[in-house]
């Protein structure tokens, strides 16, 4: 079920995502309403898990994590294996992002190493679960685009005009 979201929280949302550092007197600026009402707004919007944190954005390459991969995997069907396999990916320091998948795949995982010797190292571990069928490894050689808020920035621009 999809929240109730009234035009001023959609304005906070919008400017949040512009710029998460905006102090309360801003966003009541920016929104035309009070910095004490935004900072209700914004706690009642985490409160309700619109809002899930704040977070910096890091630059991957600037600190020496320039070789991103993506690995698409099948893992054999006995729940101990997989659990295990589940547990090592979710602790690895390379792993970004994991998504359970339908379909003929079973994992997709986002990763970051500094080079393809961390890369190989990686691999050669996750490989020695017996939980592994198969993987399917793609390297990205360029990013195009990488902004995540744009899906967003988008749906609230057009609400808060209509």
């Amino acid at each position: 079920m999809e929240p109730e979201l009234k035009k001023k929280d959609k304005c906070i949302l919008k400017a949040l995502l512009e710029n998460g550092r905006l102090s309360y007197s801003e966003l009541g600026r920016r929104c035309g309403i009070s910095r004490q009402v935004a900072f209700e707004r914004v706690k009642k919007l985490s409160d309700g898990g619109v809002v899930k944190g704040f977070s910096v954005c890091l630059d991957v390459d600037k600190l020496g994590f320039s070789f991103k991969a993506y690995i698409l995997l099948i893992a054999k069907p006995e729940e101990k294996l997989r659990n295990e396999l589940a547990e090592f990916l979710s602790n690895s320091k390379n792993v970004r992002n994991i998504q359970l998948l339908f379909g003929r795949f079973d994992f997709f995982m986002e990763l970051l190493f500094r080079d393809k010797d961390e890369l190989t190292e990686f691999l050669r571990a996750m490989q020695s679960f017996g939980a592994v069928e198969r993987t399917e490894t793609f390297i990205v050689y360029q990013t195009m685009k990488d902004k995540p808020e744009d899906v967003f920035m988008g749906c609230l621009s057009e609400e808060i005009e209509a």
